[in-house]
């Protein structure tokens, strides 16, 4: 059984979300809070497997909660978020402090709420089982033949690109920031995936944006390529590369799930396969389930090098793992040093 306590200053959604959550017959809620200080309080006394956390409650929200539950007792904590631009800004910041992963609060009743819960009961599923896998593998020391993070690192020759995509879910904000620190300015078009709604993937963007010596943005259809910038999909809407005359421009449109995302991984791969060969270069980062991982495969036979998060360091090995079981990956890294990677593998010559 897993047990969860639940944080949100909504009687009525602690009460359905804890009802929805038990029918599964897998999860417990084993204590309920109405505020970011009594969260804090009952799990240092409940220590649940899970604590599901609203941005936006009196006392102490919940990003500040996550702050501190970091630092003194962490556990894995799902957000609460609302489809503002403000609740996008807040729950970024949250899962900037460690928080797993959010959820977009459902805004068309009862009906929504359990669409919303049972995306979350496979979340915490997934994240519960890799948290207990790790606690029976601790007293183990490190295999000998385990490689040391950066030891193939300088062994990676640079080669032309042209284009470097990007695929992220599950722990890819976090993930993200990483990557992006360590990039150089100096670095050929990024188009990047994250799976996001509508108004997170700006913030996301924004908040990347200060933390790089890039030129970060959400992407706008239309948009033609250029070098030192990222561009990050938008959420609710489908990105596409394509070629006109010499020049490589951005298709922001549709609204079709693929993969079960809006924007897809897969969509996006697909295109750079149709547009380039060995010239690109793939990365496949932390995520849920397998988007990107086909149509990564397509890039990988056309020639392109492809880069996989390695398990140690997923928040999910789940996107990852089924483009490295296809065959689609080169190489696996910890997220610390995919960064220097891109830059040795495709830093350009600008």
């Amino acid at each position: 059984m897993i047990n969860v306590v639940i944080a949100d200053d909504s009687p009525f959604l602690r009460q359905v979300l804890k009802d929805v959550l038990e029918q599964s017959n897998k999860i417990a809620v084993i204590a309920e809070a109405k505020n970011g200080k009594e969260a804090i309080e009952v799990v240092k006394r409940r220590k649940p497997d899970v604590l599901i956390l609203d941005c936006e409650m009196p006392i102490m929200n919940g990003v500040e909660a996550v702050r501190r539950l970091m630092a003194e007792c962490p556990l894995p904590v799902f957000m609460f978020s609302s489809l503002t631009q403000v609740g996008a800004s807040v729950t970024l910041k949250a899962l900037e402090y460690g928080a797993v992963d959010f959820l977009a609060k459902p805004t068309r009743g009862a009906h929504a709420l359990d669409e919303v819960a049972n995306q979350l009961i496979q979340k915490i599923e997934v994240i519960v089982r890799k948290e207990r896998l790790k606690q029976s593998f601790r007293h183990l020391t490190p295999h000998p033949n385990t490689v040391n993070r950066g030891h193939l690192i300088p062994n990676l020759k640079k080669f032309g690109i042209d284009i470097i995509a990007i695929g992220s879910s599950t722990g890819g904000v976090q993930a993200a920031v990483e990557v992006v620190k360590g990039l150089s300015v100096r670095t050929k078009p990024i188009v990047w995936v994250q799976h996001m709604p509508p108004n997170f993937t700006k913030s996301f963007a924004e908040r990347l944006n200060t933390l790089s010596k890039l030129t970060i943005k959400e992407a706008s259809d239309g948009d033609r390529l250029e070098d030192s910038h990222c561009y990050i999909g938008r959420g609710g809407s489908q990105m596409r590369v394509y070629r006109r005359g010499k020049d490589y421009y951005l298709k922001v449109q549709g609204e079709e799930r693929v993969s079960g995302h809006c924007p897809s991984c897969n969509v996006l791969f697909e295109s750079i396969a149709e547009n380039f060969s060995d010239n690109a270069l793939g990365v496949i980062l932390t995520g849920m389930g397998d988007d990107g991982a086909k149509q990564l495969l397509n890039m990988h036979n056309k020639g392109a090098f492809v880069i996989g998060q390695n398990q140690d360091s997923c928040v999910v090995y789940g996107m990852p793992k089924v483009a490295n079981a296809l065959g689609a990956v080169d190489i696996e890294l910890d997220i610390g040093d995919i960064a220097d990677a891109i830059v040795r593998k495709g830093g350009a010559g600008l």
